[in-house]
């Protein structure tokens, strides 16, 4: 598939969005057609919750849509989590 993205035009960032893009792209259709196949759950009806995190060396990028929240945050040797932000929205 990377393969097929890459050519003489594009930049090794511009593959690597598209890849992202249709990883994204493929993942919602999949969640939706098994939510819509579902005799339990309504797929109109039920919410959302998408969570990403990309990590590359030093820069982390975590993003959510949907009805919930990250919180980042950091846990010490004794197991106490401390949030790294105590924001509420």
């Amino acid at each position: 598939m990377l393969a097929s993205l890459i050519d003489d035009k594009k930049k090794l960032g511009d593959c690597q969005f598209d890849l992202w893009k249709q990883s994204y792209v493929t993942a919602c259709v999949a969640v939706y057609d098994k939510l819509r196949r579902s005799r339990r759950l309504d797929a109109v009806q039920s919410d959302y919750t998408m969570l990403s995190i990309a990590k590359q060396g030093d820069l982390m990028v975590v993003a959510n849509v949907g009805n919930s929240r990250v919180v980042l945050g950091t846990a010490s040797n004794d197991g106490v989590i401390t949030p790294f932000s105590s924001s509420s929205t």
